[in-house]
């Protein structure tokens, strides 16, 4: 087994020295995580764009993302299908990816687990659209409410729970502090978020934080590619 800071350099090598079936498929199924974590970001922002460029009369400082797949809103299908619903099982695909890099570690182990039902509330979210204004005015609407905290919820708990999973972590310190800013800049973004008097900011708010984790799932995708590109998945010693 490779040692924590410099895993062997690919697969080939694992045959070579006697890893087995299970750590190669382990290997492969990382890199196919790692990609649908990276296609997160890239999707979610052609989608986001591409909406609000046909959505007449939009405000993106005022109105919140939700808005763009309310009940009656044009190309609502599209957010909520592809913004919201493939981004959320793309990103469920990631947190398996990360689990069986982080299977011993127990921190992480609940951030990976936090990812998941991030990913999966963003699906039910996508299912279950608001009302326009974001009024809680009908069973979907409320659904999506309680859908949307439960997602911001567990991302932020998952930032929080990857910085302390991965503290140790010969190959992951520098990714361990970055969780620890992310879940800082998502606190302080999202306090402000709840207050009735930055209504008027509220969609721009919500973008920028957004835009932390999108930014937090890239770099964390792209370090679980690497890792696993370099060789064996960390025993999570």
């Amino acid at each position: 087994m490779a040692d924590c800071g410099r895993p062997t350099s690919s697969v080939n090598a694992m045959i070579r020295t006697g890893i087995g079936p299970q750590a190669i498929g382990r290997v492969a199924l990382q890199r196919l995580s790692a990609a649908c974590g990276i296609a997160v970001p890239v999707l979610s922002t052609i989608v986001l764009l591409t909406v609000n460029h046909l959505h007449p009369g939009y405000s993106l400082t005022r109105q919140r993302i939700s808005e763009l797949g309310a009940l009656g809103a044009p190309y609502a299908a599209l957010l909520n299908t592809a913004g919201l619903g493939a981004s959320g099982l793309l990103l469920v695909a990631l947190s398996l990816g990360l689990y069986l890099e982080f299977r011993n570690r127990s921190a992480a182990r609940i951030g990976c687990a936090l990812i998941g039902v991030s990913g999966i509330a963003l699906v039910m979210a996508g299912i279950f659209p608001c009302s326009v204004g974001s009024a809680e005015t009908s069973v979907s609407a409320i659904a999506h409410g309680v859908f949307a905290r439960i997602g911001e919820f567990a991302i932020m708990s998952a930032a929080l729970a990857m910085w302390l999973g991965l503290k140790g972590h010969a190959g992951w310190k520098g990714h361990s502090f970055l969780s620890l800013t992310v879940a800082v800049v998502a606190v302080a973004l999202y306090v402000p978020y709840q207050f009735h008097f930055l209504a008027p900011w509220k969609g721009a708010i919500q973008r920028f934080l957004v835009l932390v984790f999108l930014i937090w799932i890239e770099l964390m995708s792209i370090k679980l590619l690497s890792w696993s590109l370099a060789g064996t998945p960390d025993e999570g010693t």
